[in-house]
């Protein structure tokens, strides 16, 4: 636990400062986090809620994520750090999604402390980075955490291409794949997809004999009804994507299984982005 004068003390080992998000004044970092690939659920703004009023909206991100805890110093209050950042954040180019007093908030499982934004900025019309922010009293200290997340593509550092399909399919029957990318919540295959996509298309060109079951999977963030039908729908979208590369249809069939066949865990976010894959089965 931190002591009263802790934020007057250095930050805790191996901080690195953000690129944009520079450090708080007069605070010290007390725990520090970054991994150059995660994922992370983030509040992305609000949306119409069932009874009509707005709620939160969560999307999980995958990419570079950075998390910082700090304690600030004395006389400092939640709202002040609130407003220190959506002022820096401004200047930086980023918008405003959501932020204020919790309590004036919609309630949602990701939005804690006493005061919480959300912002976003955009490159060249997409999202570049995305950060959440809360900030609470803790009787003895002000603590403020805040979560950075850059979208990205993950690295593929697995046999990711035709012959590492086929060695995978040859010696299991069947090959988890991952960088087929699709918008949230959606089939909508994304472009950043195609150098793998290309690669199945090549695998199926290679081995003319080779047929294919397309499979897909979710998390379980969602509800299991729907996580079916995402799940069906973007294997399907898989097929039409090599069919309109010219794989015969009669080559290629699609199903969805949700979540019902995690590989890892769901209880990390790590796990459910393992969970989230297409899968090649012979």
């Amino acid at each position: 636990m931190p002591s009263s004068a802790a934020w007057n003390e250095k930050n805790v080992k191996g901080t690195k400062e953000h690129s944009i998000i520079k450090f708080y004044p007069q605070a010290r970092v007390t725990e520090y986090d970054e991994k150059a690939f995660d994922s992370v659920e983030l509040v992305t703004g609000t949306q119409p809620g069932s009874d009509g009023e707005p709620e939160a909206k969560t999307e999980v991100i995958e990419g570079r994520i950075v998390r910082y805890v700090y304690e600030h110093k004395p006389g400092t209050s939640a709202f002040e750090i609130l407003r220190q950042y959506e002022a820096a954040l401004g200047k930086a180019g980023f918008v405003k999604l959501i932020a204020g007093r919790v309590d004036k908030l919609p309630a949602h499982g990701k939005i804690g402390g006493e005061v919480f934004g959300a912002f976003r900025l955009d490159r060249d019309g997409k999202p570049a980075v995305y950060t959440n922010l809360s900030a609470s009293d803790q009787g003895d200290w002000i603590e403020s955490t805040l979560t950075i997340a850059e979208p990205d593509q993950m690295e593929q550092k697995l046999d990711a291409d035709a012959d590492g399909f086929y060695k995978a399919l040859k010696d299991k029957g069947r090959v988890a794949v991952y960088g087929i990318n699709f918008d949230t919540g959606k089939a909508t295959i994304r472009p950043d997809s195609e150098a793998v996509l290309s690669e199945i298309r090549k695998l199926l060109a290679d081995h003319p004999d080779l047929r294919l079951k397309v499979e897909g999977h979710t998390d379980n963030v969602g509800a299991p009804a729907a996580n079916q039908k995402l799940s069906e729908a973007r294997a399907a979208a898989v097929v039409a994507w090599l069919g309109r590369q010219g794989i015969k249809p009669d080559r290629l069939t699609s199903a969805g299984f949700g979540d019902a066949k995690p590989i890892v865990d769901n209880t990390t976010e790590e796990g459910r982005a393992k969970n989230r894959r297409v899968e090649l089965a012979r």
